[in-house]
């Protein structure tokens, strides 16, 4: 294994150095019936031109820490971040209220009868009409709340 290692470091090394030949001239020439061919060898019979390729300058060079795209970046990266944890937030604190709805809900339409303490401490039940209302109200807030 070591060995099968070591061989594909060497043959890696090799090869990039075997590619540092890229700036190789380029020849064109005509032949007798006016027909352009390119080779990367000269020939000797006839008229050769030399084309030397354009460096290509489309290469983005290393970007600094403090370059302006890489603020840019920063900022939008940040931006985003923030804005993922601030939809997390809003809805785990949504969760918590579905959940409380739900259970409110649960509690009407289990049936029976139901009564809400007054401020003086006693029982005021609530008639059929008022538990139907607040079954709709809970079942509205469920759907626009809760998806």
């Amino acid at each position: 294994m070591k060995n099968l290692t070591r061989l594909v470091i060497i043959l890696l090394a090799a090869s990039s150095c075997l590619s540092f030949n890229l700036s190789a001239e380029i020849y064109t020439w005509t032949d007798k019936n006016g027909k352009v061919h390119f080779s990367d060898k000269p020939i000797n019979d006839e008229k050769v031109t030399t084309i030397k390729p354009r460096e290509n300058n489309n290469i983005s060079k290393t970007v600094s820490s403090n370059s302006q795209w890489q603020q840019d970046y920063n900022k939008t990266k940040q931006a985003k971040a923030k804005e993922a944890q601030t939809k997390a937030k809003q809805k785990q604190k949504n969760t918590g209220y579905c959940n409380q709805l739900k259970s409110e809900l649960a509690l009407y339409q289990q049936g029976g009868r139901l009564y809400l303490m007054s401020a003086d401490g006693e029982r005021n039940y609530q008639s059929e009409e008022q538990l139907t209302a607040k079954k709709k109200k809970f079942t509205k807030l469920i759907k626009k709340n809760c998806h």
